[in-house]
């Protein structure tokens, strides 16, 4: 059984939670990260997404970008491109938005034990995999050597960029 299916919270996942936005960070220029605050645990595994709704806009696919060893916040990170994502963006720390999920495979981490490991992934492209490094980082002894190759338009464009220097180290 898995971390998942062990404290899942809430038995049917098509259910929308209310959830409230803990905190919201703009990281850059038309991205932003959440950190949603659950009224309970809340777990789900690398690769896995979540259905966001804005109210009285509809509803949007968005990967789980957080630690997944962390059950007390739920982080996604969304770019602005469409109604539902700018209807999103517009809501701030302490407002509610209505979360469905998680949904989705999930990287099969289990097989790379005792492998190397290589991520890579290009702009918004570091935000789903973000759950499986850490997982990665924090099982480190599990692994053999692990890479990251991560490539942005530009540094501007440079996701979790603080976080990145900490993985160089």
């Amino acid at each position: 059984m898995s971390i998942a299916e062990a404290i899942r919270p809430v038995p049917n996942a098509y259910a929308p939670m209310p959830m409230r936005i803990g905190r919201a960070g703009h990281d850059i220029d038309g991205v932003f990260t959440w950190a949603l605050e659950p009224t309970a645990p809340f777990a789900f595994e690398p690769g896995q997404f979540n259905m966001l709704y804005a109210h009285g806009v509809g509803e949007v696919p968005i990967s789980i970008s957080g630690d997944p060893n962390d059950f007390s916040s739920l982080h996604h990170t969304i770019r602005v491109v469409g109604n539902v994502t700018e209807a999103l963006a517009a809501l701030e720390a302490g407002d509610e938005v209505g979360v469905r999920g998680p949904f989705g495979s999930t990287w099969p981490l289990a097989e790379a034990s005792g492998q190397d490991v290589l991520f890579v992934a290009g702009g918004l492209g570091l935000a789903p995999l973000r759950p499986a490094i850490l997982s990665v980082l924090t099982r480190r002894s599990e692994f053999g050597q692990v890479t990251i190759i991560y490539g942005a338009r530009s540094p501007t464009d440079i996701l979790f960029r603080a976080e990145l220097e900490r993985w160089r180290g």
